[in-house]
């Protein structure tokens, strides 16, 4: 099915929403580990002697 020159224009006008729901995806992972970090593992050891 070939694709008009108005349907190509629109495609390549559109933003990103794939590659931004990527990077929302991996920011929020990146956020749950350091979360995971900082409260399971360094406030748990207490100050640095």
């Amino acid at each position: 099915m070939p694709v008009s020159d108005e349907e190509k224009r629109e495609i390549l006008e559109s933003p990103p929403k794939g590659t931004w729901a990527l990077m929302l995806i991996v920011a929020a992972g990146m956020a749950v580990a350091w979360v995971f970090l900082y409260f399971g593992v360094f406030i748990p050891r207490g100050f640095v002697q």
